[in-house]
């Protein structure tokens, strides 16, 4: 995690969501944080080369989400970013190549946009990420306004696979959203605007379903679904 809200000794940390993720050879960035000083600090830190991302995607149009991504257009000048449908003002003076997604989208062999979906009826539009890993879906969100659960039910349907994790922000979710979710997936890794109570709900519930991520942490999936979580230590 390039971060997360909760700190960890040694590296930037601040209000935000950012993910670097390494699939098949691509490398990947998900989020931005809310700033790029973050983004470049952490990245050398956790030894990430932003001039090797291949393309990034935003979940959603919110500060503490796009806030970095002057960092990456420093590094990678003209990178493919896929946004969901939505106000690009941030964007205006760097060098990105927007891409905006407004259905369910194949974006690569393995990885797939859930498209958009609204909070509320006139609310945000967000989407998700879904990796392919070992013949199930690892689904990553940044905040999940229109709900963990939807944006997870969403990309299992579509893609036809039952999910393994679900990584990332759950905007301080019910009880029953929580339930939905563990109903749906095997782990259950909450991040960023999930709250503490929803963490101490699913760690004492679900247990078996819980993990722990935050600023740092390194998270491994091996090929008998087994999920490993290192955080980085200075």
């Amino acid at each position: 995690m390039l971060n997360d809200n909760e700190a960890t000794s040694g590296l930037a940390n601040d209000w935000g969501w950012s993910l670097y993720i390494e699939y098949n050879g691509l490398k990947i960035l998900f989020d931005a944080d809310t700033r790029p000083d973050v983004i470049r600090y952490n990245s050398e830190k956790l030894h990430v080369d932003l001039s090797s991302i291949d393309f990034a995607v935003l979940s959603h149009h919110h500060y503490d989400h796009y806030g970095g991504f002057s960092a990456l257009a420093e590094k990678k000048p003209g990178v493919e970013v896929y946004m969901p449908p939505g106000s690009a003002n941030w964007a205006k003076g760097l060098d990105l190549r927007l891409i905006t997604v407004n259905e369910f989208t194949s974006i690569r062999p393995g990885l797939w946009l859930s498209g958009p979906l609204k909070s509320g009826m006139w609310g945000l539009e967000e989407q998700a990420l879904g990796i392919e890993v070992n013949d199930k879906l690892l689904v990553v969100v940044g905040c999940s306004h229109p709900g963990p659960e939807r944006l997870t039910e969403t990309l299992a349907k579509k893609t036809g696979l039952k999910v393994l994790a679900v990584l990332g922000g759950y905007h301080g979710p019910s009880h029953r959203q929580l339930e939905k979710l563990a109903s749906l997936t095997e782990k259950i890794c909450p991040a960023h605007c999930s709250g503490n109570e929803a963490k101490e709900y699913v760690r004492k519930r679900y247990p078996e379903k819980f993990c722990t991520v935050k600023t740092g942490s390194t998270v491994f999936v091996y090929p008998d679904d087994r999920i490993e979580v290192i955080d980085y230590m200075t």
